[in-house]
Parts: structure tokens; C-alpha cells; sequence
């Protein structure tokens, strides 16, 4: 198992951040050239409840995960790939910020699991991936516009 997480602070508050983070067509707005391109559900119209079959569009690849939870303090889905040898639990939390009065830390995560998940860590063959580094750069670039869009209103 392999953890990444970034979080950022935003001067919004916890539902606030949250209702413009699940306003997913605004996506291409405030995201341009991001790490993502689009989320929702596979079949348009469907709600975001436990067990909904994704389809989001990273920069990279697309990937069809089911959502695991839709409440006021995480935003998470769990996408199987390569067998089950590369597996992820991505989340997304809308915590009240104890730095920043009335505003949201936003904690942006994956749990990585399965035999590829190494690719994740610290060794060697993980750095010479780079698939760490970039997909953390590619969090924390999401962070950032999500704090911008939500900060800007």
C-alpha cells in the first residue's frame, strides 16, 4: 500500500468548496490543460451515490471506477486497473481549517494497493517511473484551481 496526499487551504468554507468541487461540468472552466478532464457517472443523469460506475477522464488515460462515498466531508472512488495489480482509492475531504477562519482544508489523496502500487513509493524503480512525481504535481495543480475557482467568487 502506498499513500500520496496533498492538501491545500482555501478561504471557503467546507460546503462551499465541496458544492463547487461537485459541480463537475465546470470542470473544463477552471481546470484547463489539467490533471483532470472530466468526471461523472457512465451513464449521464445517474446520481452520485455508493456504487455508481464512474467514467473520469484523466490528462493521461480514462478510468471507470465505482464511487465508494458522496458525503458532506469526502468525495472518494476506487478504480481497479492492470488485474487488480494497480489499484486506487482516490478522496477527496472538505475539512474545517484550523489555519484559515472559516475556510477548508482540502485534502486530495489516493490510496494505492497491488503489486504495481511499488511504483508509488520511495525505491528506485518508483523514481525512475516519475509516476509519483507527476501525479502528485498533477494533484496539487488540481488544488490549486479548485482554490482559485473557489476563492474567486
Amino acid at each position: 500500500m502506498q499513500l500520496l496526499t496533498t492538501s491545500i487551504e482555501i478561504a471557503a468554507a467546507p460546503n462551499v468548496v465541496r458544492e463547487k468541487f461537485l459541480d463537475f461540468s465546470q470542470l473544463p472552466n477552471y481546470h484547463k490543460n489539467g490533471f483532470f478532464k472530466s468526471i461523472g457517472p457512465a451513464v449521464k443523469g445517474e446520481p452520485y451515490e455508493p456504487g455508481l460506475k464512474m467514467r473520469n477522464e484523466l490528462k493521461v488515460m480514462v478510468i471507470e471506477p465505482t464511487l465508494l462515498e458522496n458525503s458532506p466531508k469526502c468525495f472518494s472512488w476506487m478504480g481497479n486497473g492492470l488485474l487488480g495489480t494497480f489499484n486506487g482509492e482516490h478522496r477527496f475531504r472538505f475539512e474545517p481549517s484550523t489555519t484559515t477562519p472559516g475556510g477548508t482544508t482540502f485534502i486530495h489523496e489516493e490510496i494505492f494497493t497491488g503489486a504495481l502500487s511499488l511504483l508509488m513509493g520511495e525505491n528506485l524503480a518508483a523514481r525512475a517511473a516519475g509516476l509519483k512525481k507527476t501525479t502528485k504535481e498533477g494533484f496539487e495543480g488540481f488544488n490549486v484551481d479548485l482554490k482559485k475557482w473557489c476563492e474567486s467568487s
